[in-house]
Order: C-alpha cells, then structure tokens, then sequence
C-alpha cells in the first residue's frame, strides 16, 4: 500500500512542471530560477517563472530588474523561434517585443550598455527574420549605446571566444552583414 501512495505522488508531482524548484517570491530568486531551467531544457517551467519574475519586477518598480527579464525572455523566445514545432515568425516576433521593452526600460534608467546588449539582441531576432536592414539598424544603433560607456551596469558579457569585447562582437556583426545593407 505504501508503495502505492509513493508512485501515485511521483506521478502526480511529476505532473508538475517545476517540480524540484523551491517557490520564492523574490524577482531575482525567480529569473535566477528560470535561466537555470532553461540552461537544463526545461523551457515550460522556465517561461512561467520568467513571466512570474517580470510581473513582481513591475508590481515592485524595478525597472533594472524589469529589463533584465524582458530581456530573458526575448532571449527565450528568439531560442524558441528555432524549434522546429512552433511558428518562427511567432516567436521572433515575441522577441522582439520583449528585447524591445528590455531596452526602452534600460534607456529609461540611464543603462545605455545594458540597453546595447538588448538592442543588439533585437538585430539577431530581425537578422533571423532575414530583414537584414532592420538588424543592421539595430546593430548601429547597439555600438553607439555601448560606446557611451553610460550605466552602473557595465557587463555585457560575450559568450563567443573570437571576440574580446562587446564591441569587437558588435562590430564584427556590422562588418560582415551590413556593408551593403544600411
């Protein structure tokens, strides 16, 4: 019997989609938790509690803390635009919104690096549109936010070794897809 009720709460708990997540209430706990269930595939759990972080974020008046999730999710939805059962132009489109709102939010406080990095991203979500005029824009336009050098926030980081800064990542972006395109 008791190994009855053990498999059935398995089943049950399993059912849950951030099963093995502790609850928290706090914004940043939340987006800390989201970014490492996406980092083990578990994009369902990892949407929720983003969604969950960016609404505590705004109920609080966070505009850091609101921009760092927007940008989570543009990120998360850009990613997901290249699953092959949902609708690309969806997600990207979703992307763009939310990494469009993480930038505008980061302009707001004066974080103009931290807005390049969101920026930057849009031209991603629009060069995978292949609207290569719109990326390039963008591209421009995140090089000169970064070269204010403006914010508390100075990290941008860059997860590709070939670049040793943001702006050799930037530029680089600018030099081979957008000679004849802006």
């Amino acid at each position: 019997m008791k190994f009855i009720i053990l498999l059935f709460s398995a089943a049950l708990l399993s059912g849950c989609s951030a099963m093995l997540v502790p609850a928290s209430s706090d914004p940043n706990v939340k987006l800390k938790q989201a970014q490492a269930l996406m980092s083990v595939g578990r994009p369902i759990p990892s949407e929720r509690i983003a969604i969950e972080a960016l609404e505590l974020f705004k109920g609080s008046k966070d505009k850091f803390g609101e921009s760092e999730a927007n940008f989570f999710l543009g990120i998360f939805y850009k990613a997901k635009s290249g699953w092959g059962n949902v609708s690309s132009e969806e997600y990207l489109n979703k992307s763009i919104k939310h990494l469009s709102s993480s930038a505008m939010g980061f302009q707001s406080i004066g974080e103009s690096i931290q807005a390049s990095k969101s920026v930057f991203e849009i031209g991603q979500a629009y060069r995978g549109k292949e609207d290569l005029i719109s990326a390039c824009k963008n591209y421009e336009k995140s090089l000169d936010l970064y070269g204010t050098k403006k914010g508390l926030h100075k990290l941008f980081r860059v997860n590709n070794p070939k670049f040793n800064s943001p702006k050799d990542l930037i530029e680089a972006h600018i030099e081979a897809l957008c000679s004849e395109n802006v």
